[in-house]
Protein backbone atom coordinates (compact mmCIF):
# COMPACT_ATOMS: atom_id res chain seq x y z
CA UNK A 1 0.00 0.00 0.00
CA UNK A 2 1.30 3.22 -1.23
CA UNK A 3 1.83 5.80 1.14
CA UNK A 4 2.04 9.83 0.80
CA UNK A 5 4.91 11.15 2.80
CA UNK A 6 5.60 15.47 3.46
CA UNK A 7 8.15 16.64 1.22
CA UNK A 8 10.41 18.27 4.26
CA UNK A 9 10.35 14.72 5.74
CA UNK A 10 11.95 13.02 2.38
CA UNK A 11 14.01 16.47 1.78
CA UNK A 12 15.29 15.80 5.55
CA UNK A 13 15.71 12.08 4.74
CA UNK A 14 17.60 13.15 1.45
CA UNK A 15 20.29 15.76 2.98
CA UNK A 16 20.44 13.48 6.27
CA UNK A 17 21.86 10.20 3.69
CA UNK A 18 24.14 12.74 1.64
CA UNK A 19 25.90 14.07 4.75
CA UNK A 20 26.00 10.62 6.95
CA UNK A 21 28.77 9.00 5.04
CA UNK A 22 30.86 12.82 4.71
CA UNK A 23 30.57 12.31 8.90
CA UNK A 24 31.72 8.99 8.74
CA UNK A 25 34.78 9.66 6.04
CA UNK A 26 35.65 12.83 8.03
CA UNK A 27 35.67 10.94 11.70
CA UNK A 28 38.18 8.11 10.36
CA UNK A 29 40.71 10.69 8.56
CA UNK A 30 40.75 13.49 10.81
CA UNK A 31 40.01 14.68 14.47
CA UNK A 32 37.42 15.51 16.61
CA UNK A 33 37.68 19.10 16.22
CA UNK A 34 37.25 19.13 12.37
CA UNK A 35 34.25 17.06 12.95
CA UNK A 36 32.94 19.73 15.46
CA UNK A 37 33.06 22.44 12.82
CA UNK A 38 31.33 19.77 9.81
CA UNK A 39 28.96 19.30 11.97
CA UNK A 40 28.08 22.76 12.85
CA UNK A 41 28.35 23.83 9.78
CA UNK A 42 25.85 20.93 8.65
CA UNK A 43 23.34 22.31 10.61
CA UNK A 44 23.40 25.49 9.74
CA UNK A 45 22.94 24.24 6.23
CA UNK A 46 19.85 22.27 7.31
CA UNK A 47 18.55 25.56 9.12
CA UNK A 48 19.18 28.22 7.17
CA UNK A 49 18.61 26.66 3.84
CA UNK A 50 16.25 23.76 4.17
CA UNK A 51 13.82 24.64 7.12
CA UNK A 52 13.51 28.12 6.97
CA UNK A 53 13.06 28.75 3.29
CA UNK A 54 10.67 25.06 3.54
CA UNK A 55 8.55 26.94 6.21
CA UNK A 56 8.17 30.15 4.20
CA UNK A 57 6.90 27.91 1.16
CA UNK A 58 4.76 26.30 3.29
CA UNK A 59 2.77 29.32 5.19
CA UNK A 60 2.83 31.06 1.87
CA UNK A 61 1.46 28.83 -0.08
CA UNK A 62 -1.32 27.87 2.75
CA UNK A 63 -1.81 32.09 2.72
CA UNK A 64 -2.33 31.59 -1.14
CA UNK A 65 0.22 34.02 -1.94
CA UNK A 66 1.06 34.99 -5.53
CA UNK A 67 4.90 35.29 -4.63
CA UNK A 68 5.29 31.97 -2.57
CA UNK A 69 8.24 31.10 -4.93
CA UNK A 70 9.84 34.07 -5.27
CA UNK A 71 9.66 34.73 -1.39
CA UNK A 72 10.90 30.77 -1.00
CA UNK A 73 14.34 31.46 -3.47
CA UNK A 74 15.10 35.04 -1.65
CA UNK A 75 14.72 33.20 2.21
CA UNK A 76 17.33 30.77 0.08
CA UNK A 77 19.71 32.94 -0.75
CA UNK A 78 19.46 35.27 2.18
CA UNK A 79 18.33 32.87 5.19
CA UNK A 80 17.71 34.85 8.13
CA UNK A 81 17.12 37.97 6.43
CA UNK A 82 14.68 36.25 3.79
CA UNK A 83 12.89 34.58 6.45
CA UNK A 84 12.53 38.23 8.85
CA UNK A 85 11.80 40.22 5.63
CA UNK A 86 8.71 37.36 4.46
CA UNK A 87 7.08 37.47 7.74
CA UNK A 88 7.40 41.82 8.79
CA UNK A 89 6.63 42.85 4.97
CA UNK A 90 5.93 40.23 2.98
CA UNK A 91 3.13 37.80 4.66
CA UNK A 92 -0.39 38.20 2.72
CA UNK A 93 -3.01 38.90 5.11
CA UNK A 94 -5.03 36.00 4.35
CA UNK A 95 -5.83 33.66 6.78
CA UNK A 96 -3.63 30.29 7.21
CA UNK A 97 -5.69 27.62 5.07
CA UNK A 98 -5.52 23.94 6.72
CA UNK A 99 -6.82 20.83 5.08
CA UNK A 100 -8.68 18.62 7.18
CA UNK A 101 -10.64 15.05 5.83
CA UNK A 102 -10.86 16.95 2.18
CA UNK A 103 -12.06 20.25 4.00
CA UNK A 104 -10.51 23.34 4.18
CA UNK A 105 -10.37 25.28 7.92
CA UNK A 106 -9.26 28.56 8.28
CA UNK A 107 -6.70 29.67 11.01
CA UNK A 108 -6.30 32.91 11.80
CA UNK A 109 -2.89 34.02 13.47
Amino acid sequence: MATTRSPMVVLGVMVFAAFLPLIVLWTTTTDLRSLLYFSLFALYFLVAHVILPGWVYLDANGRESDAALTWTIITFILPFIGFICYYVIGQPDAPHRVETGGTDASIKR
